[in-house]
């Protein structure tokens, strides 16, 4: 297998010249020699993995990718990756595609629109991938389309009935139901509220009683009143916004109802703002850390943060304060009433789920070759192998026979070369994961995990992204989608940063949300509409 990194140095000649099928690449010294017998031949294009091997041609040295190698020698495929640093991939993928240059077999496109890539499928620079899997696969792919993963499919159908990419996919599931949810909460400093003698709020009005608890009686100790809430303000991707009722987009679904809706349409997003408002007011929020990651991550170490909003069993957050405070301890709160009479809603990840995609391209003259890659890809060992990693190595099966992380840091995985495999290669093949829920509660405390479980009997709920639910759209619904919803994302997030911090007063809302109207919140959610009723008559959601 030949690998070959294409970073800012190298790249304007790369583009030129080296993507051809059989250009030269760079061969680590520890992958595999490439074999001499009749292979298959496909170069793949794409980024680098995201952790914990930065340097691409490194990669042969993990024992993960020694192990898909194998696999890849066993199916005759001989693969060159061409991989292009992350920062300059969108401009270098545009630039490929429109040179006139042969392209590489398979190309990672995850940074480019559905209009623009059903473009492409017209002018037939991207082949249909239902004929390659129903002719050619073996069995694996076939049945991840059709059986394991059949929103897979079902997201990928463009107008024509063709599917023209693959993608990430994930499920998960819990004992006896198949298709269970994640979810986001509020998790709150128990060890701070402990201390100072405080119950845990039950709702709205306790929880901010004891966030002003935590600044008035110094619950970290440091002899300032410097302890915050951390939640985004520009979003509704908080979990509080949920605690009034709110979805989480500007353009997102209520499932109880099975309508696309908006927070700006709401009846209680008054009240919303005005209880943010006050937070900001009273220093409780701080604005700049609200929106700015590396800020967030200082005050996370730095012991300040009361309260966050993260995955209900997240245990990093904990890990990041001990080293200032070892007896840190964040649990998350069930969804808490905000007003008389509406019930909270949780915040979910969809347990099934696809995302992220890569083509094959009208240069490639191996379909069989694509489709026994695919069977790879979408097996049940590269899921297990791309997710959680080895066995002994990364993870060990319980006394229950459940799969249990070691949890290992980042410098063990590089410094013994065993990082997981989504870590490695996410940026030029899927990642692929079925994730037992069991799994990840299986390392939490206990506070975590039963939070955790009760939110899978929790009935009220909104999506924290709506894209999953939606059939692909067609390509006049693409084009105005185009045209629209970056001007409606970036409005949004603008209101409601500026009616957070005063900027806008909450009485000049209904002027502000017209403004939106003017940019085409309504019809962005018509659209919605059309997309998730074609999605529901499939039978595959």
């Amino acid at each position: 297998m030949k690998l070959q990194a294409l970073t800012s140095a190298a790249l304007c000649g790369a583009l030129a010249v080296s993507l051809l099928a059989g250009c030269a690449a760079k061969q680590p010294a520890s992958a595999a020699a490439q074999s001499t017998g009749q292979k298959s031949h496909l170069t793949i294009m794409g980024t680098e993995g995201w952790a914990p091997c930065d340097n691409w041609d490194e990669i042969g040295e993990y024992s993960a990718f020694q192990i898909l190698n194998g696999w890849l020698n066993e199916a005759n495929l001989d693969i060159t990756w061409q991989v292009i640093d992350t920062a300059q991939y969108p401009d270098a993928l545009r630039t490929l595609l429109a040179s006139g240059k042969e392209l590489p077999d398979i190309i990672k496109v995850h940074t480019l629109d559905d209009s623009l890539l059903l473009s492409l499928a017209e002018q037939g620079l991207i082949l249909p991938l239902n004929d390659i899997i129903d002719e050619y696969s073996a069995g694996p792919a076939r049945k991840a389309f059709d059986e394991t993963y059949p929103y897979l499919r079902a997201a990928a159908t463009a107008e024509d009935g063709n599917i023209y990419w693959f993608s990430n996919v994930q499920n998960k599931y819990y004992l006896d139901d198949p298709n269970v949810d994640g979810f986001f909460c509020v998790l709150y400093r128990r060890d701070w509220a402990d201390r100072l003698g405080l119950s845990e709020p039950k709702n709205l009005d306790e929880f901010t009683a004891m966030l002003r608890a935590f600044r008035q009686y110094d619950a970290n100790g440091n002899g300032q009143r410097d302890e915050i809430l951390a939640v985004s303000i520009d979003s509704f991707r908080n979990g509080i916004a949920q605690w009034f009722d709110l979805p989480t987009e500007v353009i997102a679904l209520d499932p109880q109802q099975g309508k696309i809706v908006s927070p700006w349409h709401s009846p209680h997003i008054v009240d919303y703002f005005t209880y943010i408002n006050s937070l900001v007011g009273e220093g409780i929020i701080d604005p700049s850390v609200a929106y700015d990651s590396e800020l967030y991550h200082q005050n996370l170490e730095e012991n300040k943060v009361g309260a966050l909003w993260d995955y209900s069993n997240a245990m990093w957050n904990d890990t990041a304060v001990r080293p200032a405070d070892p007896d840190v301890l964040y649990v998350p709160l069930m969804p808490l009433p905000a007003l008389d009479g509406v019930k909270p809603a949780a915040m979910s990840e969809p347990g099934q789920m696809v995302w992220e995609h890569y083509v094959v391209t009208k240069s490639c003259k191996d379909p069989q070759a694509v489709a026994r890659l695919l069977d790879i890809v979408y097996s049940e060992k590269y899921a297990q192998l791309t997710a959680f990693g080895q066995e002994g190595l990364n993870f060990y099966y319980d006394k229950d026979g459940v799969l249990t992380s070691y949890a290992l840091p980042w410098n063990t995985l590089k410094e013994k070369r065993i990082a997981e495999g989504a870590m490695l290669w996410n940026g030029v093949l899927p990642r692929v994961q079925n994730v037992d829920m069991r799994q990840q509660v299986a390392t939490c405390d206990d506070y975590k995990r039963n939070v955790t479980l009760a939110l899978l009997r929790y009935d009220k709920y909104y999506p924290d992204q709506t894209a999953n639910f939606l059939a692909l759209p067609t390509r006049q619904e693409a084009e105005r989608i185009n045209e629209l919803q970056n001007n409606l994302n970036t409005a949004s997030r603008e209101l409601a940063l500026n009616l957070a911090t005063g900027v806008i007063p909450i009485s000049e809302l209904d002027a502000e949300v017209e403004k939106l109207e003017k940019l085409g919140l309504s019809e962005l959610l018509d659209i919605a509409q059309a997309r998730y009723d074609r999605m529901q008559r499939t039978g595959n959601n």
